[in-house]
């Protein structure tokens, strides 16, 4: 129907420019808290637009929903205001138009937001850690922040260099702060040097024209050692692959996950509430869309938006408690999908035919029975 493919296009064109505004809105939002991670050395600066990247899909789960909602009561709500749906209905057209042009929206994107909670999201949360975890483990030219002093991931090595240039470091300064088994503390200092990588991924630290200070200063046992070439070997560190945290799995390992870990069954209703509240929630705002000439548009949003924001706070509400073990998620996060589900269902036959004439009928046997 020409009608359909109408209300469509303009349902979608509204939640793709939504869609725009909201990522650039949580986009800075991301890119603030990485960027303050980067400053304060919790991750390599060259890492940043990767892990920007690898956030958009966790993102979207929340983004999705709320974008669609917003489109079908702009879209929605513009059209009562221009009257165009008025005219529909004078011409014959049904209520039900309406509900069948917002739920091939509905079901697109309710496609989209399962497949980014089962998989796509899940992947860039796995693949995010371990890019970051590599960083952290890896000495590299380009995780060098020149002037500034940096730990190893296990803290027990400080690094300094006060200039880098060409992948040439020059005045350096690197310490071991503990004991290990084969060296005791030590300090190094070099004029320059630089790092090379293998083929097999490990690392060749060379320093040149330096001293290397050992010893530990309760026994004034010291041993100075003067070189002009100092080679050191980096092997690639061993990054545990295995899938631990519940947000990294995917929807069929953590459907068949063991579901007596709070955590695991937590998530597993969590995703599953992200993908019907597409449903419900676009559900409930086609019959608030109605724009009250009283009001105004605004405010006859606010309703719409009220659910929505309470639905959420809810639902993560249940899911912290799930995954502490306070609340049993199957029951405490579905009784509110089905509480919001009732309220969708109500909102859309509330104004039929049929709940016309029985509401017709109950007024008149009430007034009947007051005479």
């Amino acid at each position: 129907m020409i009608i359909v493919r109408y209300l469509v296009r303009e349902i979608l064109k509204t939640q793709i420019t939504i869609l725009f505004i909201l990522f650039l809105v949580f986009f800075c939002q991301k890119l603030v808290k990485i960027l303050g991670s980067a400053v304060e050395n919790d991750i390599p600066i060259n890492i940043v637009i990767t892990g920007l990247a690898l956030g958009i899909p966790i993102m979207a789960q929340l983004i999705l929903p709320l974008s669609l909602v917003l489109a079908i009561l702009i879209t929605l709500g513009r059209l009562y205001t221009d009257n165009e749906i008025i005219v529909m209905h004078a011409c014959g057209l049904k209520k039900r138009v309406l509900i069948q042009a917002s739920m091939g929206i509905i079901l697109i994107n309710m496609l989209i937001a399962s497949i980014n909670s089962g998989w796509i999201g899940p992947w860039s949360a796995r693949y995010q850690y371990t890019i970051i975890q590599n960083a952290k483990m890896t000495l590299s030219a380009r995780s060098l922040i020149p002037g500034q002093f940096q730990k190893s991931a296990d803290g027990n090595i400080v690094f300094f260099v006060q200039k880098i240039k060409n992948n040439i470091f020059k005045k350096i300064f690197l310490i071991q702060l503990q004991q290990t088994k084969h060296n005791r503390p030590y300090i190094i200092t070099a004029e320059y040097g630089q790092i090379n990588r293998r083929k097999d991924g490990a690392q060749i630290i060379t320093l040149n024209n330096g001293a290397q200070f050992e010893g530990t200063a309760l026994l004034s046992d010291f041993r100075i050692t003067y070189f002009k070439n100092y080679q050191a070997i980096i092997y690639p560190p061993h990054i545990n692959q295995t899938i631990c945290n519940a947000e990294q799995m995917s929807f069929p390992i953590l459907w068949h996950s063991n579901i007596k870990k709070p955590d695991y069954h937590s998530e597993l209703h969590w995703r599953l509430t992200l993908v019907f509240s597409v449903f419900v929630m676009g559900l409930i705002v086609i019959p608030l869309s109605r724009v009250n000439s009283k009001h105004g548009r605004l405010l006859s949003m606010l309703p719409a938006v009220l659910l929505y924001l309470i639905f959420f706070l809810l639902q993560s509400l249940m899911q912290s408690s799930g995954k502490k073990g306070f609340l049993n998620p199957a029951i405490s996060m579905w009784l509110i999908n089905l509480i919001y589900l009732s309220i969708g269902i109500t909102l859309n036959v509330w104004d039929t035919m049929l709940i016309r004439r029985f509401r017709a009928q109950f007024i008149r046997k009430d007034r009947i029975l007051n005479v």
